[in-house]
């Protein structure tokens, strides 16, 4: 240990993403066009207290107190075309964080283990939507989170 402390709020923003917009499908980002009409904040009966906060003034989701916590996007998304889904988290607390992608019919899910940075700071991931099988790509309506502590979720999108 190198006796620095990373605070418990990110003090800058995340990474500006750099694909180009034809290549996206953009979620939740000022980088891009989101999905319009996303419920950022679904009743399921989760205790996650959702925000949206301005880090470094770039509008950021914060998940204070994660058990779980749902994205309902606007309408349902044919992301088969695409490769990746792309996050960037903070945490200076957390040790467990899933993300999910969730389909129709059925709200098929399967969850992805992202990994907790030691120290904490931003991280960004890709992660193949193949990992995601069987969920069904040309049909997916919602992502979730589960895990504990304090997240700051930005940029998420598909890319290719």
């Amino acid at each position: 240990n190198d006796g620095s402390i990373i605070p418990t709020v990110p003090t800058t923003a995340a990474p500006t993403p750099t694909t180009a917009a034809a290549n996206v499908t953009s979620i939740f980002s000022d980088a891009y066009a989101n999905v319009s009409g996303s419920n950022l904040n679904p009743n399921w009966g989760q205790a996650t207290v959702t925000t949206q906060v301005s880090i470094a003034g770039n509008n950021t989701l914060k998940y204070a107190g994660l058990n779980y916590q749902g994205l309902e996007f606007g309408s349902a998304q044919n992301v088969s075309s695409r490769n990746f889904l792309h996050l960037d988290y903070y945490t200076a607390n957390s040790t467990s964080l899933k993300v999910y992608l969730i389909s129709n019919p059925g709200s098929v899910e399967r969850s992805y283990t992202l990994t907790v940075p030691s120290p904490g700071g931003w991280n960004s991931v890709d992660i193949p939507l193949s990992t995601f099988a069987p969920v069904n790509l040309s049909n997916v309506f919602q992502i979730k989170f589960d895990g504990n502590g304090d997240i700051y979720v930005d940029n998420i999108y598909f890319r290719n």
